[in-house]
């Protein structure tokens, strides 16, 4: 011991991090085996839906349609592999043993939204944008005989919201002047339990621009205080 006290290991490399069982939320101290097993399997479940959209917005894109799972699981499974090889190849090979833990009635919507992004002829992965804090990115979208598509692609396993979709909705509204009453829609989740297709009204939309508008003006005012 340092006569000026305990001197304490640095982990300069940790420092900004945070564990995947951490103190800070202390829930995991409670959990059985299949709940730990299930928060590792988790981090490369989130890490794993990231690339399975970069490789579904490259595969609409360049208009590969698709006919089978497996096809689909194997592409996945190369395009990781060939994004890591070179500096990262242990985590992209852990990516790639994770797969095999992700529902297969993923990858069958997987096919679904993939051919249906290019038979829409669908832009990928869009910026919409109301101001520099209120945005988001739709998966794929196209506005076309005044017709707003918007397409959602999920691969975890918690059921997700269309109010997501409603949001976006509500931003290419405002974002391009246009008003909702003047175009129609359709938005799709495409997720483990199927495709869900919801066709907004006036009514759902304008509460939602009202609130975007109202968030920004707040936000606006507190930092010009």
């Amino acid at each position: 011991m340092s006569s000026k006290g305990f001197s304490f290991n640095k982990h300069e490399g940790l420092r900004g991090t945070h564990a995947l069982f951490s103190p800070s939320q202390s829930a995991w101290i409670r959990y059985d085996e299949d709940k730990i097993i299930d928060k590792i399997r988790s981090q490369y479940r989130t890490a794993l839906g990231t690339e399975i959209h970069e490789y579904a917005a490259d595969e609409i894109v360049l208009c590969h349609k698709k006919s089978n799972v497996r096809s689909i699981t194997q592409e996945i499974e190369s395009y990781i592999y060939e994004k890591y090889k070179k500096d990262a190849k242990e985590y992209g090979l852990k990516l790639i043993q994770h797969i095999s833990y992700i529902q297969k009635e993923v990858f069958d919507m997987l096919k679904f939204y993939i051919n249906d992004g290019i038979g829409y002829k669908m832009e990928v992965e869009q910026p919409l944008v109301y101001s520099d804090k209120i945005y988001g990115t739709a998966d794929s979208i196209i506005f076309k005989d005044n017709l707003l598509r918007i397409h959602d692609l999920k691969t975890g396993t918690h059921e997700a919201k269309m109010e997501q979709l409603e949001i976006y909705a509500a931003l290419f509204c405002l974002e391009y002047d246009i008003r909702p009453s003047d175009i129609e829609f359709e938005l799709r989740l495409y997720q483990w339990d199927g495709i869900t297709v919801h066709t907004p009204t006036v009514e759902d939309l304008l509460p939602i621009i009202d609130s975007i508008i109202t968030t920004e003006k707040i936000a606006h005012s507190v930092e010009e205080k």
